[in-house]
């Protein structure tokens, strides 16, 4: 899918995502701290939207980036090609992910292909309700994942569990393109790390 087709199908997403949910854009504007103009952008497709600003507008909303990446509209599959898997690139830090599982998988499941560019960093506000855990499996390269203040370097083979209570930054401080996994269970109580 190329990147107009995508910003337009995120854009209706998140419209969608926004007035089940029985929100106006004033209301997630104050939930979320992104500005009404901004998401009245990103909703019209006029303008891509970051990690960050998804991040945020998902946090607000109680869902999943997956939720909006995915576009998740139909009946839950258990295959998903790899030509079929929606790919996504942030336009400000260049971090492409693909959603690996099939939409809605039946065991609440998620798998995304993270590709963190050679000096790129992705951060993440907490999330305040339905706060999910997750692990980080790193494929190749090396990377600092930092939660609130604590910074943990992972390289190849290490697996790291943590929750979205906090502030992550996902950080990539080599000048080597690193790739990892991260698995997502909805529903899963979270602690501390």
């Amino acid at each position: 899918m190329d990147q107009q087709k995508l910003d337009r199908a995120i854009g209706r997403r998140l419209k969608t995502l926004r007035t089940q949910a029985g929100m106006t854009l004033n209301e997630l504007a104050g939930r979320s701290g992104v500005s009404r103009a901004m998401i009245g952008r990103v909703e019209r497709a006029q303008s891509s939207a970051t990690a960050a600003l998804l991040n945020k507008l998902c946090a607000a909303l109680d869902v999943t980036l997956s939720d909006v990446v995915a576009l998740a509209e139909k009946p839950p599959e258990r295959l998903v090609r790899l030509a079929d898997q929606p790919h996504w690139r942030d336009p400000d830090s260049g971090y492409r992910r693909r959603h690996a599982s099939p939409p809605d998988a039946a065991s609440g499941i998620e798998i995304i292909v993270v590709d963190l560019p050679a000096g790129a960093r992705v951060s993440y506000s907490p999330w305040g309700r339905n706060a999910f855990t997750q692990q980080i499996l790193m494929l190749e390269g090396t990377i600092a994942v930092h939660i609130d203040a604590k910074a943990v370097r992972l390289r190849e083979g290490d697996c790291l569990d943590f929750d979205v209570m906090r502030a992550v930054m996902f950080e990539n401080e080599t000048k080597q393109d690193a790739r990892y996994v991260i698995i997502t269970r909805r529903g899963a109580s979270y602690g501390k790390m």
